[in-house]
């Protein structure tokens, strides 16, 4: 018997699938607030946009803390930040990015977008921790 297809149609794409225990989230009815949040892209965008300036703020008063004599905790920045403040702002920012961008790919797991609300939520709250160790020390 011969072979009728002319073509191999099979790609050889490498693909990342991210497992979730229920499946059909695209088919069912909205429920609660990531039901409200998966159906609207313009939200989601915001959200991760705000992420990263969230990121670059943090970056940016990590600085101006580092120069007034204070250290940082975290163990990787610090290395990074002995080795220079654009190789630290270079590695935070990029893989800010990365991550962003890996979350606007896998938007429709829900699990991705609860993390995304999350890391909007602990930016939120490292700004407002470094702005309220700014007034108290000016």
């Amino acid at each position: 018997m011969t072979e009728r297809r002319a073509v191999e149609r099979r790609g050889r794409q490498v693909r990342f699938r991210y497992p979730e225990r229920r499946t059909g989230f695209d088919r069912r009815a909205p429920a609660g607030v990531i039901g409200w949040y998966r159906d609207r892209p313009k939200v989601i965008a915001t959200v991760l946009v705000g992420v990263v300036l969230l990121n670059l703020a943090d970056y940016l008063l990590t600085l101006r803390a580092l120069d007034r004599g204070a250290s940082e905790v975290n163990p990787v920045m610090a290395v990074l930040f002995d080795v220079g403040p654009a190789a630290a702002g270079s590695v935070k920012l990029l893989l800010g990015l990365g991550v962003v961008l890996v979350m606007w790919q896998m938007r429709r797991y829900r699990r991705i977008l609860a993390v995304s609300l999350v890391a909007l939520g602990g930016f939120s709250a490292v700004l407002v921790y470094q702005l309220t160790l700014v007034a108290a020390g000016a």
